[in-house]
């Protein structure tokens, strides 16, 4: 069982105190007052020539201000319902007056937390992930945390960078509260550094089974249904096609195969290989593929009188490009549907229908569920499934939004 454990500090051993230098022996009678340096001026606080030069207020003003200890600021700070309602207003009024501002770095040694959230991505290139952060942000900061954001790409080339990659993770654990990763394909190394760390866990787009970690999910099959059903109704099964991302991304395989659950229900068990190829999530697969298909048919053969439902919307953005500089007609010739719904969808012409995931809400129910773990380390796990829907617009036979 993963355990969150919660060292304190004893108070004694944080309180600072302040050292005051002896007061100076008497005078003897008769003896002089020490002479005054010519020309020195003055250089105590309350200078008005040198109060700009004023070093911020440290805890210790506020407790002498307010006539309290430093562990009674400190506890009015951080957990105020454990001080006396006078006194957390008094110091409350203090802390306004001298424009104190708390060193989060000393809270955290105080309290052992930080309000630090990590979030791991396998990148932070594209709308995609710049979106799905912004749900996130937006949340942490609602709910009063900050985020450390990080990218954990897999490279296929070099097993050691997987090493390093969640040894550098792994160097972030000192400072944060607990950690969202998102884990689109497998990559067993960066799931075992994070449970190993004994932190709070949430993992975004994988189910993991773990009685303490908490999963968010996108329910990629009622998208990828509802999107092919909306194509059968103008293509035959024969020519319909999912063109996904790599073959081991967790969304690319879920996709492939309700595409091919719904075309068995419609056409029975003959779908061609060739109806569903893998590459990558960017525009140049999707020109490459689309290329293929020209190159195979020796024309726009290729193209017409089919329908295609694209991994993302990059990956449709590239067949559509093919396509039309090859004169086929989209939608009349040749059906697009995308994935994700990025503000690409209805930047390009025609526009582009599309399986919307929210994004945004991925982000921001990732940093909800860390923050419930945090709160209680040992409540069951809890997996969320996010809808998707359909989006229909122009390159599928509907019309602009």
């Amino acid at each position: 069982m993963l355990h969150h454990r919660v060292e304190r500090i004893p108070r004694e051993r944080l309180q600072l105190r302040s050292v005051t230098s002896p007061p100076p022996p008497p005078s003897s009678p008769g003896s002089l007052p020490p002479a005054k340096q010519p020309g020195r001026p003055r250089t105590d606080s309350s200078s008005p020539s040198s109060s700009h030069h004023a070093r911020p207020a440290s805890i210790q003003d506020v407790a002498a201000a307010a006539g309290v200890s430093t562990a009674t600021v400190s506890r009015v700070l951080n957990t105020p319902t454990l001080v006396l309602p006078a006194t957390a207003d008094k110091v409350r009024s203090v802390i306004a007056s001298l424009g104190y501002r708390p060193n989060p770095f000393a809270q955290g040694l105080m309290t052992r937390k930080s309000r630090v959230l990590g979030i791991a991505l396998p990148d932070i290139h594209g709308e995609f992930y710049s979106e799905l952060l912004r749900g996130a942000d937006c949340e942490a900061r609602r709910l009063g945390f900050h985020l450390l954001v990080g990218s954990e790409p897999r490279r296929h080339d070099n097993a050691s960078d997987d090493v390093a990659a969640s040894q550098s993770l792994g160097r972030a654990f000192s400072i944060v509260d607990g950690l969202a990763i998102m884990i689109t394909e497998p990559n067993e190394g960066l799931l075992k550094t994070a449970l190993d760390s004994g932190l709070p866990v949430v993992v975004v787009d994988a189910e993991i089974d773990h009685p303490l970690v908490d999963s968010i999910l996108v329910d990629n099959a009622a998208g990828t249904r509802e999107a092919v059903e909306h194509l059968l109704t103008s293509v035959e099964p024969s020519n319909l096609f999912f063109v996904g991302g790599p073959a081991e991304n967790f969304d690319s395989r879920r996709r492939a195969e309700t595409f091919k659950e719904v075309l068995r229900e419609r056409a029975g068990p003959k779908v061609r290989p060739e109806q569903t190829a893998f590459g990558s999530y960017d525009v140049q697969w999707g020109r490459e593929w689309a290329a293929a298909r020209l190159a195979l048919a020796k024309g726009s053969a290729g193209l017409t009188s089919c329908g295609v439902l694209a991994g993302n919307d990059e990956i449709a953005l590239g067949i559509l490009q093919v396509a039309q500089e090859a004169g086929v007609a989209v939608p009349k010739s040749l059906k697009i549907v995308g994935f994700d719904d990025t503000r690409l969808a209805t930047l390009v012409r025609p526009t582009l229908s599309t399986v919307r995931v929210p994004l945004a809400e991925i982000g921001a129910a990732a940093v909800a569920s860390l923050i419930r773990r945090i709160e209680e380390p040992e409540k069951p796990a809890v997996r969320t499934r996010l809808l998707t829907r359909l989006i229909v617009r122009e390159s599928s036979g509907g019309k602009h939004k």
